[in-house]
């Protein structure tokens, strides 16, 4: 069901002109929201996998939610380095309008399926009214600073291996 070149490129590269024909400019926002919706099903998925995982192998009840948003921050950081236009010193100019597809695929929706500021949110209610607040202190700051922190970090560490575009721009 691709294109005539046989992939999906016809989906996925669509300006968002109502005239459906491929090629060039933004995708429209529908091939966006499909995208990210596919995306994000395939990172909850996952999640929840991990997390009947961990469950079963007896870790606390919010030791997946931890992993995940630990994980989802150093692969966040290390996909926004790899698709970020930069500058000639190597400072971000933002995404590139043909990287939109791959950033709503995997930024927000699998990594955003992946990750969970609700169930986090959730974590650290349950141990602060169980009355385990050095636990509701510690799965705070390890999905908050520790998880920016990872991010970062990855970002920094991927973005150091790139050389900048020659002429680069953040519309690509």
């Amino acid at each position: 069901m691709g294109g005539a070149r046989g992939d999906w490129g016809w989906f996925v590269n669509a300006p968002a002109s109502s005239s459906g024909v491929a090629g060039g400019g933004d995708p429209a926002p529908w091939r966006l929201a499909a995208v990210t919706a596919i995306g994000g099903a395939c990172g909850s998925l996952a999640r929840g996998g991990v997390q009947w995982i961990m469950d079963t192998a007896g870790w606390p009840p919010w030791g997946a939610h931890v992993a995940m948003n630990l994980l989802g921050g150093v692969l966040m950081g290390a996909l926004f380095a790899r698709l970020s236009a930069r500058d000639s010193r190597g400072a971000p100019l933002g995404i590139p309008s043909g990287m939109r597809v791959r950033e709503h695929l995997l930024a927000a929706g699998f990594l955003g399926g992946l990750t969970t500021v609700s169930g986090f949110a959730w974590d650290v209610v349950n141990l602060v009214e169980g009355g385990d607040a050095a636990s509701a202190a510690l799965v705070l700051s390890a999905n908050a600073f520790v998880g920016i922190a990872a991010c970062f970090a990855s970002c920094r560490l991927i973005a150091q291996n790139r050389r900048p575009a020659s002429g680069a721009t953040a519309s690509g």
